[in-house]
């Protein structure tokens, strides 16, 4: 960029980073993104960006931390204000696939970075976890949600949730270009197949 680049007068200049790759990766996807382009895209000069992320690497890192933490966000945002427990369940069902449709640049990118990846599915995920086995006791308790083990109820939600997602990111043919209604209708469906089962006892 060179002598052309923009002075940068207001703000933190990391935070202003991080916000403009969040939005060029949602957009363009993690590949075409480069540290020359964040820097033009931002308004400052070619070495600004290397001043707070030592390269691509560590810049995708952070945007990928970003991302993971909307996506928590949007679980927890989904179930608060919902009556009971199977509604509740649901719509984190619903919030988890949705975003998938929504922003499959950065929830690619979160499933490349394992680090992020596996906090967000894994440890840090332990709460959530509970509150899902919670809610499913509830839903049993209330008699919205069939007997069965819990944390299998739970384990195969998991399953079922996250392998929508991946078949939208992956633009699999049966669920390809779905719009974000269309990704909710779908995984509300699932969910109550999940819910009613699909054999005889």
């Amino acid at each position: 960029m060179g002598g052309d680049a923009k002075p940068y007068h207001h703000g933190n200049l990391r935070e202003t980073l991080l916000e403009t790759a969040f939005g060029l990766v949602d957009s363009q996807g993690a590949e075409g993104i480069s540290m020359r382009a964040l820097a033009r895209e931002a308004g400052v000069s070619s070495a600004a960006p290397f001043r707070h992320f030592a390269d691509k690497q560590v810049l995708l890192q952070a945007v990928a931390q970003r991302a993971a933490a909307e996506l928590d966000k949007k679980l927890d945002g989904a179930s608060s204000d919902r009556d009971d427990a199977l509604t509740q369940f649901r719509a984190m069902t619903v919030a988890y696939v949705r975003f998938a449709a929504d922003h499959p640049n950065l929830f690619e990118l979160i499933q490349r970075n394992a680090s992020v990846s596996s906090a967000l599915l894994g440890e840090v995920n332990d709460e959530r976890r509970l509150k899902l086995i919670a809610l499913i006791y509830e839903g049993q308790n209330a008699g919205l949600i069939p007997e069965a083990d819990p944390e299998l109820i739970a384990l195969t939600s998991e399953a079922l949730t996250h392998g929508l997602a991946r078949m939208i990111v992956d633009r699999h043919p049966r669920v390809r270009n779905l719009s974000s209604e269309d990704a909710r209708k779908l995984a509300l469906a699932a969910t109550q197949l999940l819910q009613t089962g699909i054999g005889l006892s």
